[in-house]
Formats: C-alpha cells, sequence, structure tokens
C-alpha cells in the first residue's frame, strides 16, 4: 500500500525456474559449435593407434594434396615453435614430476589416442579424410599397463628422461620432519599390533569417470592489432588465457578467451589445461584465418573423461565397542601419462588422501598415496574430485568394523562420526562448521531405519533377501586460496562485478564459466533479494576474459559460496552508495540499515513517505550526478571480492536400500534417500536437480561404466556401445531431504553444493547389498558393482 513500508519479497530460498532453460528448451542455446566465423575452416586431428611407440616416419604427402586441405602438421614440425608444457601457471606447489610434451607427439606416442598430427581443411569432412591418408610408421615399445607394472625393477619407462615411472608420492600426516613422522608412524604400528580389533583390507575402484553431452571444442581467431581470442569449452577461461599467452608468445593484454555461454556439462572434464586448443590457437596465427576443433565423443572418451583407478589398501585398529583407534593408508592410483595442464593426473589422487578421513573422528592417521604413469590418458578432474575412492574405502571399512563386533553399522558410525565442528582432520582439513549428527539422524529418520530393519527381517523369512547401507561425505564448499594455491598454483577467491544501469537494470559479471548448474537463475535471485527488485531484472555475463573480473573457474563447488558471496557484498556496497546519496537528497541523517529495498521502491523505515523507486535513483546518480554527498561520485558498477575466514564445508549422508537376487547377482535399487547440508539454500529446486544429477554419475560409476584396455593398451570402451551410462531405467527416484546449518563465514549463510554429491555412492550402495547379503556372510570390496560381480561373491562364500 502507498504510504507505508513495502513488505520484502525473499527471492533466496524461492523455487524460480531456471532463466536458462527457456534458450535451452527451444534449441537457442548458444554452444561452440553455433559459433560460426568468416572464413573458417576445420582442424581435425590424428590420434595414434598404438598405446606406446617410436614414431618412426609420417608420411603426410598424400593428405596435404587433396582437396580442400590448408595445412598438415606433425610434433616435428611444431616443436620449436611454440614452447612445451609445463608453463609455471598450470604447475602446482606439490612435490611431483611434470613431463615435458607439446600439443602433437613428439618422438613416441604415450597412450592410445594421443594427438600426432592435425589437418587443416576447408571442411571438417575432408580433413577427416584427409587424416586417413596420413601414413604413419610405428615401433613397437613396451605396454605399461598397470601401477604394478610401472613400479617394477627395470620396468619400460613411459617417459624417457624418468629414472622411474614414478609422477608423484606423499606421506600426509604425522608432522613435518621426519623424526616426528617416525614417531608418528611407530604409534600407528603399535596400535594396529596390540588393539584388539584389527582389519586389513584392499579396496579396488576402477577407471571410470564423467561423461558431458557435449565434449570437447576450441576456435581461435588471430588479428594482428587486436590478438587472440579463443572460444575454448572450458570451466576456466580466466586460467586459459594466462596459459595460452605465455605457450603462444602473445601478451597477455592481447589474449582474449571467451567460454561459450552454454556448454553441455563439464563435471571437472572441462577444468583442465589441455594441449588440443594450443594447437588450435598456433594454427590460427599461422594460417591468419579462424580455425576451429570440435571434439568426437570416440576422441572425448579416449583422451579424457578418466579418473578415479585407485588401489586403497586399508589397515584399522579399533576397540571392542568399534571406536577406531587408528588407520593405515596405502595409495596407489595408475596415472595415466601425465601430460595434461593442471592436474597432470595426480592432483586428483592428492585430494582424495587429504579427504580420506572424511566424517570420522580419527586421530592417528598413516596415509601415503604414490602415483605412477602408465601409458593410458592421465587422470582427468571428475566431480567428487580424487574422494571418490577413497570415500568408498573408508566407509566399507566402517561396515566391516561393526560387522567384527557385532554392531549396527549406523552404530558405529555414530560412535565414530564428529560430534563438534570445528574440527581440523589429521591431514590437516578444516571442517569449518555444521553439524553431521543432525544430518545422518535426519537420513534416519526419513529411511523409517527400525522400520527398515523390522521389514528385512520379515524378508528373509520369505527368502528375500534386502539390505540398508550409508555413505557419508563432507565435501569442499569451494576450495580457498590456502588450499587451492599450493594445489593449482591459483587463487581460490570469489569475485564479481555488479552494473546498475540508468532504468534499474542489473548486470553482473563474474569470471567462471558455468556448464549448466544454474548459475544464472541463482545469481539472478541473490542480487534480486539485495535490491529488492525481480530476478527478470538481471542479466548475468560469464567466462568472457575481457570484461569480467579474475575467477579461478567453476571447480569446487565455488558458486554456491565464494561467487554468490562476492555478488553479495558487491551489492551491499551500491546499496551503501544508494542509500547515502537517497538520504543526502532528503535532507536525513540515516544509513543503508535505515533503508527497506522492497518491491521496486527504496523506502525510509523511519518515514515512509520518503520513497523513490529504484530505478529513480539509478537515474539520478548515473545520469544526474550534481550535488552528490562530498566524496561520491557518479556510476553504480562495483566490483567486489570474497575470500572466507576458513576453508569451508558442506556434507551429504546417503541411504540405499536394495535387494539382490541371490541366484542371478541382480540387483534392484527400492530406494536411494539423502541428507543434505548445503547451508541456507539460495534455489531448493536447483539444490535437488544438482543432488540427483550427482547420485546417477555415482550409481553409473559403480555400477556400469568402466574404461577397458587389451593387453596392448587399446582401449576398447571408445564409444557409447561398449561404454555404459546409467539411464532413466536403471536408476531408481532419489529422495533429497536436507538438514541444513548455515555457514557462519558467508554472507548469506549459503554452502556450495554439487561437486562431491557421487563420493558417498559407492559406499552407501555397497553396503547395502552386503548388508542384504549378511545372512551368507559376503563382503564386496572392488568396484563395479555388477550382477557377475555379486554372483561370483556368493558362489566363492558358499564354497568356502
Amino acid at each position: 500500500m502507498e504510504g507505508s513500508v513495502a513488505v520484502k519479497e525473499s527471492w533466496v530460498g524461492k523455487d524460480v525456474k531456471r532463466k536458462e532453460d527457456l534458450r535451452l528448451l527451444t534449441g537457442k542455446g548458444q554452444y561452440i559449435g553455433d559459433i560460426k566465423l568468416p572464413g573458417m575452416v576445420q582442424l581435425v586431428f590424428v590420434r595414434s593407434t598404438h598405446a606406446h611407440a617410436r614414431i618412426v616416419r609420417i608420411d603426410t604427402s598424400k593428405a596435404k594434396s587433396m582437396p580442400g586441405v590448408i595445412a598438415v602438421v606433425t610434433g616435428e614440425d611444431i616443436k620449436t615453435k611454440l614452447k612445451s608444457m609445463p608453463v609455471p601457471v598450470v604447475v602446482p606447489a606439490l612435490p611431483g614430476k611434470f613431463p615435458q610434451f607439446w600439443p602433437l607427439a613428439v618422438g613416441k606416442v604415450k597412450f592410445h589416442g594421443e594427438p600426432v598430427a592435425a589437418i587443416v581443411a576447408t571442411d571438417r569432412y575432408l580433413a577427416a579424410d584427409a587424416a586417413e591418408a596420413i601414413e604413419i610408421e610405428y615401433q613397437d615399445l613396451p605396454y605399461v599397463g598397470s601401477p604394478e607394472a610401472a613400479m617394477k625393477p627395470g620396468a619400460p619407462k613411459v617417459h624417457d628422461d624418468w629414472p622411474d615411472n614414478e609422477i608423484f608420492s606423499l606421506g600426509l600426516t604425522g608432522g613435518q620432519t621426519p623424526e616426528d613422522i617416525a614417531k608418528h608412524d611407530s604409534e600407528v604400528d603399535r596400535l594396529l599390533r596390540e588393539s584388539p580389533v584389527v582389519i586389513k583390507q584392499r579396496f579396488k575402484v576402477h577407471r571410470t569417470g564423467v561423461t558431458p553431452m557435449e565434449p570437447r571444442g576450441a576456435i581461435a581467431n588471430w588479428d594482428p592489432s587486436d590478438g587472440m581470442t579463443a572460444w575454448v569449452t572450458t570451466q576456466r577461461p580466466h586460467i586459459d588465457r594466462l596459459a595460452l599467452a605465455e605457450i603462444l608468445d602473445v601478451p597477455t593484454q592481447m589474449m582474449r578467451v571467451i567460454s561459450p555461454r552454454d556448454q553441455g556439462g563439464g563435471f571437472g572434464v572441462k577444468a583442465p589445461f589441455y594441449r588440443e586448443p594450443i594447437l588450435v590457437g598456433y594454427m590460427a596465427r599461422l594460417l591468419g584465418r579462424p580455425v576451429r576443433w570440435l571434439e568426437t565423443r570416440e576422441e572425448h572418451l579416449m583422451v579424457v573423461s578418466q579418473e578415479r583407478d585407485q588401489v586403497n589398501d586399508l589397515e584399522v585398529a579399533a576397540d571392542k565397542t568399534g571406536k577406531l583407534l587408528a588407520l593405515r593408508a596405502r595409495m596407489v592410483a595408475d596415472n595415466g601419462d601425465g601430460c595434461e595442464g593442471v592436474y597432470w593426473g595426480f592432483v586428483m589422487p592428492f585430494l582424495g588422501a587429504a579427504l580420506f578421513p572424511s566424517s570420522y573422528d580419527v586421530k592417528m592417521w598413516d596415509i601415503k598415496v604414490k602415483c605412477y604413469v602408465t601409458n593410458k590418458s592421465a587422470l582427468s578432474p571428475g566431480r567428487s574430485f580424487g574422494a571418490f575412492p577413497t570415500r568408498f574405502a573408508m566407509e566399507r571399512m566402517i561396515d566391516l568394523v561393526a560387522r567384527r563386533v557385532g554392531k549396527e553399522p549406523v552404530e558405529v558410525r555414530r560412535l565414530n562420526m564428529i560430534k563438534e565442528l570445528p574440527y581440523v582432520t589429521a591431514t590437516g582439513v578444516t571442517y569449518d562448521s555444521g553439524d553431521f549428527h543432525k544430518v545422518f539422524n535426519n537420513l534416519l529418520d526419513r529411511v523409517d531405519f527400525k522400520g527398515f530393519r523390522a521389514m528385512q527381517a520379515d524378508a528373509r523369512k520369505q527368502g528375500r533377501y534386502i539390505g540398508i547401507g550409508f555413505g557419508t561425505g563432507p565435501e569442499l564448499s569451494g576450495v580457498a586460496s590456502e588450499v587451492l594455491v599450493p594445489m593449482e598454483n591459483q587463487p581460490g577467491y570469489g569475485a564479481a562485478t555488479i552494473r546498475i544501469d540508468a532504468r534499474g537494470k542489473v548486470q553482473v559479471l563474474e569470471g567462471d564459466a558455468p556448464t549448466g548448474q544454474g548459475h544464472e537463475t541463482v545469481f539472478a535471485q541473490v542480487i534480486a533479494d539485495e535490491f529488492g527488485i525481480h530476478p527478470n531484472d538481471v542479466i548475468t555475463g560469464t567466462g568472457d576474459t575481457s570484461h569480467t573480473p579474475f575467477g579461478s573457474g567453476t571447480i569446487g563447488a565455488r558458486a554456491g559460496s565464494y561467487t554468490v558471496s562476492a555478488i553479495a557484498l558487491a551489492c551491499r556496497h551500491l546499496k551503501a552508495k544508494i542509500a547515502k546519496i537517497f538520504a543526502h537528497d532528503s535532507k536525513i541523517t540515516a544509513g543503508v540499515d535505515d533503508f527497506e529495498f522492497a518491491r521496486g521502491h527504496v523506502t525510509y523505515k523511519k518515514d515512509p513517505a520518503i520513497r523513490k523507486s529504484f530505478a529513480e535513483l539509478a537515474n539520478r546518480i548515473i545520469m544526474a550526478p550534481l550535488n552528490l554527498p562530498p566524496g561520491e561520485q557518479a556510476g553504480l558498477d562495483y566490483t567486489a571480492f570474497f575470500e572466507a575466514d576458513k576453508p569451508m564445508i558442506c556434507f551429504s549422508c546417503h541411504a540405499a536400500i536394495v535387494e539382490v537376487d541371490v541366484n542371478t547377482g541382480r540387483l534392484k535399487i527400492l530406494r536411494y534417500v539423502t541428507s543434505e547440508d548445503v547451508g541456507r539454500m539460495i534455489n531448493p529446486q536447483i539444490v535437488e536437480g544438482q543432488v540427483q544429477g550427482g547420485v546417477v554419475q555415482g550409481l553409473s560409476n559403480a555400477m556400469f561404466e568402466e574404461f577397458v584396455y587389451d593387453e596392448h593398451g587399446q582401449q576398447l570402451t571408445s564409444t557409447f556401445e561398449n561404454y555404459k551410462l546409467a539411464t532413466a531405467a536403471d536408476v531408481p527416484r532419489i529422495e533429497v531431504t536436507d538438514a541444513c546449518t548455515p555457514c557462519p563465514y558467508t554472507p548469506l549463510g549459503t554452502r556450495g553444493l554439487g561437486e562431491g554429491i557421487p563420493g558417498p555412492v559407492p559406499g552407501a550402495l555397497v553396503n547395502a547389498v552386503c548388508d542384504a547379503l549378511a545372512p551368507l556372510g559376503v563382503e564386496i570390496n572392488e568396484l563395479p558393482l555388477r550382477p557377475n560381480t555379486i554372483w561370483k561373491a556368493i558362489r566363492d562364500r558358499a564354497t568356502k
């Protein structure tokens, strides 16, 4: 009502429909394949058909003479024309080795699918035809196909200039000096010798990953006056800009990287700095015309999207109640060849080791991780970055301890679960705030745990085998600079520019590159909530390095923690300016807290008659900057940066209820329920979508997907015909619930969520299967979990 203070409509916490969906659902998305430049030509890679071989000869003469072919290049052609990797901006401050490599193989190939040559033609199909005309002679070298093979004395070397195949080795516990570490490890040894309950078990997770709907791509255009503009399907355009500028020797002010407005998913796989865009940029400058490369699905499955692939040998000491006293973890990862900027294959296992303690209060840990290069593609990031294998091992071990001491796994979890936050794990990871027991108890209530046990007992009388299993996982809510700088040589802060125009409409600019998560919607909700306007009055610009503030990229659930916090801070700075000028014009003494920003108006709370529309005030400050308060200037633009006081987390608990057919090993998921702490929710619908998608990815990784190689290193799973993904028919309805605690370290109380959701899935799923088969004494400790795996475990147990 006129003359009264407007009632503020809160947009934060509301199920606002996604702003992105109109264009996406009507076929008007702007993907890299939709970008067309005058005179653009197409690049196609020729990839190795061998896993490990010397390149004896490459004959490109036939390809060069074919119609439409503009250029053909090999590794020998380019190796003196541009810098090799590594370059400093994509080298982490971790004690690893960093192999030298170029966009095209030089001297030898190190995995099946490595790029060996490239053809540029007027048409993509002509380029593909020319690729088949290139003749390559290889001399086979011994295939190194596993860490076990890589670590053997005298093993063939993947990288000829290295002394061996170890790329990374680190101990994460025990202290800073060799003496402290030795003393600590000795105490762990003692506990493992003397404790009443000691279990030793190997947990194996296969090579699997993530498969976004849209594979990778790059376009580059060179202008002698303006420099290079590159469109890259990347989650980290600002990082790509710095790396491309350095390798191509382009001044940074002349290098612009744009992440296309729409990308069909990323899930981490578009976060590394890859070799292919380097060559696209090089060829664009060499030829003086735009060059485009679009990855095929076969290329994508052969070269990227591969993670996990780890063995964890775990020893646990516990008392008779199931309280964990000490754990020793020896982690070995199949790193692939390691030729990948930023991550190099080993950063994922490193973070997985750091997150190994998970939700549990165990003071004495001895964790050591080793990674070995093999003749496979380098491990690349995937959702539940590094933690998928360690979450599986930890959750399975909790159930094994429970069965050994004769207690409910639920009770052993409660006994060992961290009770008070903040908490610093044995690996030095800070859990800032929240309530793990609240989240876990909510899950137990939602699945009616006591009721399930009664139902299970009845089912067993009927000859049916049903079970319940749990998985948990604290995950990084954004990655603080104190973690990201040593881990990836990049900062973690969030940054956003808010620009209000003279009509009261708002543009938000941020440097990360969303890949379908709903950033446009949640950013608009936060801005609308702060300014008291409608989300439709907000437009978002992301991922263009020419006009967005520096951002480390869409990684580690940054948007819901770091980015929206920077947005809120920028809004609040501008609100204070608007309030100051409005108070000055109204000849009152008042601060920003004395004004209500609601329903498109700014109202003085003590006198509602002092009221102007948001648009009027924007126009006055931008278009009529006269008689401003001392010290104030025209304009309503502001860039804010946010770095949390502490590293922050979110927390998930999952429960799977399954039925197993003991005659066939077939598994049916009856229910899948989650309980989440995402702090204050901005858009519950988007949170639910993030959780559902993450669970589906986890189920698909655990049960269906697997990268398989033959004895010569030929990848046998390079198409969806033999690399199976879970479909809608394969997964249950996922029930998403929450038990949130607002984060005290973000302006809105929000936590980022999404990155780690697949992590608890394999533990919950396999624990449920083992619970169902408990009368048979079956324990399963490796993935993938498939009917033949289950059937074999049942038969093996029956013959003992």
